[in-house]
Parts: C-alpha cells; sequence; structure tokens
C-alpha cells in the first residue's frame, strides 16, 4: 500500500480550518480551488467565525481614477496595494458606464448618468441592477446613501432629490419581496432654514431605537440628519463659514459620524498654514468636537493650493484623497487616518503628481466577503 506524503491530509479538518482562517480574505478565498477539501472547509458555517476570531479583518479600499480611468485596490488587511488584481466591477452595462457612489458593508452601489442604479458585491462579481423610479424635473439631483446593516444579509438605499421644501427621499428595500423604491414625506422640520440643497452622497448610522438616521451635508455646509423612520429632519450647525463644500467630506466608521476638513490651523488666515482635519459629530450632544489633525510635515503641498478633498470610512479607518483644482502645483495625495491609534499614512508614491490635466481621485471602502448578498 502507497504511503499518503501529503502532510496536509495528517491533519483534522479543524486543525486545516485554523490555518487556512489566519490568512488575508484574498488568499483564503483562493485557496477554495486548490482542492475539494478546502473548499468544504471554507464554505462551512463555522470557518466566518474562526477567521473574525484568530485574524483582524479589515476593509479594501478602492480608489478610482477617473483619468486615466483605473483602479487600485489598497489592502488594509496587509497595509499594501494588491497591485494587478482586477475587481469584476460594473463599470460598464450594456454599453452604458456607471461610476461608484456609495459602498457599504461588503457592498457598492454604481449609478448611470441617467440615474439607474446597480449594486455588486465588488469581491464576487454579483450584481443587482435595480428597477428605476421616476420623478418631475423640480426634484433635480439625487444624492444617494446605503446601509448594510452588522450581520445582516439586506440592504437599503436612501436617495434625496430635490430642494427643501420641495424635497422627496426613495427607499429602496433588499429585504422587501417586490423590487421597487417607494417615497417617504419629509414633511417635518425640527426648525425653519429656509431653501437647502443637499451636495454629495451620504452616510447611515443606527440611531438609539434602532432607526436608521442618514447624514448629509448641504451647499452652505451644515449636516443634515433624517430619521427614516419617523420622516423628521434635523439640520445642525455648520462646521465652516464660507463655501467650503470642496474641502470636506462626510465619512461615518463604526456607528460614528465623521468630516475631513481641509482647514487652516491654530486659526491661521493663510493658505500658509492648511491641513487635514478630523471632526467628530456626536449624535447625543448635537455637537463637533476636533478627532485629530495632520501633522503639518505632510501636507507642504497643501500651501497656496485650492483643494478637493474626497473620503472613504470602515470600521477604524479613513482614506483620505485630496486633489488640487488650481494653485501653483497640480497633485494628488492619498493618506489613511487610523482612528483609534490617531496615526496617519501617506500613500502619494503610489501616485505621484501630476503637472499637466490633474485627475481626481476618488476613494470608496468594502469589507470583502463572498456572502455579501446583492
Amino acid at each position: 500500500m502507497k504511503k499518503d506524503r501529503n502532510p496536509w491530509n495528517m491533519l483534522s479538518d479543524e486543525m486545516v480550518e485554523t490555518v487556512l482562517a489566519q490568512l488575508p480574505t484574498l488568499d483564503f478565498c483562493r485557496c477554495r480551488f486548490v482542492c475539494k477539501r478546502w473548499s468544504a472547509i471554507i464554505n462551512s458555517p463555522t470557518f466566518q467565525t474562526t477567521s473574525h476570531q484568530i485574524f483582524d479583518r479589515r476593509p479594501w479600499f478602492l480608489i478610482f481614477n477617473k483619468q486615466p480611468a483605473s483602479v487600485s485596490v489598497y489592502d488594509m488587511e496587509i497595509c499594501d496595494w494588491r497591485a494587478h488584481l482586477k475587481l469584476p466591477l460594473p463599470t460598464e452595462i450594456r454599453k452604458t458606464p456607471f461610476i461608484p457612489v456609495v459602498s457599504s458593508g461588503g457592498l457598492m452601489c454604481f449609478q448611470s448618468i441617467a440615474n439607474s442604479y446597480v449594486v455588486c458585491n465588488p469581491f464576487t462579481g454579483s450584481v443587482r441592477s435595480l428597477p428605476r423610479f421616476r420623478l418631475s424635473k423640480k426634484f433635480r439631483g439625487g444624492w444617494i446613501a446605503m446601509h448594510v446593516p452588522q450581520g445582516s444579509n439586506s440592504y437599503k438605499l436612501f436617495v434625496v432629490c430635490g430642494m427643501w421644501p420641495d424635497m422627496v427621499m426613495k427607499v429602496f428595500s433588499s429585504a422587501e419581496k417586490r423590487a421597487t423604491w417607494k417615497s417617504l414625506s419629509l414633511g417635518l422640520l425640527t426648525e425653519e432654514h429656509g431653501s437647502w440643497s443637499i451636495w454629495d452622497r451620504g452616510v447611515t448610522v443606527t440611531g438609539k431605537e434602532q432607526q436608521i438616521l442618514a447624514y448629509y451635508l448641504t451647499l452652505d455646509g451644515n449636516l443634515v440628519c433624517i430619521d427614516t423612520e419617523k420622516c423628521t429632519i434635523a439640520i445642525y450647525s455648520k462646521l465652516l463659514e464660507g463655501d467650503n463644500f470642496f474641502k470636506m467630506d462626510l465619512v461615518e466608521c463604526g456607528g460614528r459620524v465623521f468630516v475631513v476638513v481641509l482647514m487652516e490651523t491654530d486659526g491661521a488666515s493663510v493658505t500658509m498654514k492648511r491641513t487635514l482635519h478630523v471632526w467628530e459629530f456626536d449624535t447625543e450632544s448635537a455637537a463637533w468636537k476636533q478627532t485629530s489633525a495632520m501633522p503639518a510635515n505632510m501636507s507642504k503641498d497643501y500651501y497656496n493650493n485650492e483643494a478637493l478633498i474626497t473620503c472613504s470610512g470602515h470600521g477604524e479607518h479613513i482614506m483620505i484623497c485630496v486633489n488640487s483644482i488650481n494653485g501653483v502645483t497640480s497633485f494628488n495625495h492619498v493618506v489613511i487616518y487610523n482612528i483609534k491609534e490617531n496615526t496617519w499614512i501617506d500613500l502619494s508614491p503610489r501616485f505621484g503628481d501630476y503637472n499637466a490635466d490633474v485627475t481626481v481621485l476618488l476613494p470608496h471602502s468594502f469589507k470583502p466577503d463572498i456572502k455579501a448578498c446583492v
């Protein structure tokens, strides 16, 4: 009888599971194709629990580069770029281009110029086209937020259209048997603020009563909170005065709401003192508090330059892209802020400086999950 020299066959399924669960997500997913035994172990109900217990599962950040069109993948589990990795993203469907607009959990949502939406799992490539909804011309825009409850296989999308008081919110829930958009009547405002509109994508958190709260920034820089259960709106004080909507962006991390701002430090009134600041909105006291500021030696290129801030957050990490829009030099900077450790990492050498047509880098984050359902 020929002796089996494969050392893996001498290990029990439990031992093999422990070994595979210590690999980064991309690596153990590739291991599914090694043999039937490994595939069965990785797809077993206990593997996900074991892998989260013995390995720090972290998100991936995707940076979409408009010019030239490309996608870069930064894996927080290995703290490095996944070079040459091509994800199955729905950037074009039936010759119609789609762009990423929002992400949550293990899912991302893409939108076409005709306001069609698709939801995808960027890790597996599964895609779902959502039904379209029609609105009258007065309801312009379509600022979206996405909510994926932790440990859930369902998700909700919230799209706000129009300018207050002519404003409507459309809601899509994957848990509903009938795939359709429902309208929320946003008829109650805690205080009168005149006419206002939302200008960027939103974020969602779970409230004290387990309701979904959708946060957006207005063109004036105010923070808007929409209670999607009570259909009420609260508008909080702005963080910066003036037209600063290009210099700030809204993110959600671990159920907390943050704003990243490019602003002067120590009360300086000139751009020679600019750096990135992270502020948290305390939902209980309805007040802003500063969390951190990027070291000044990392922000020298921001001096005498106007810039567009784009951000994405997940867990304890925020990726920030600073894109120059005019000024002395042209640049694109990418940094990651660790909320828990209060540290900043510069990833800019990946992209370098652009002296011709300035590109715009757009970050999105998701947690790779083969079981995230669209």
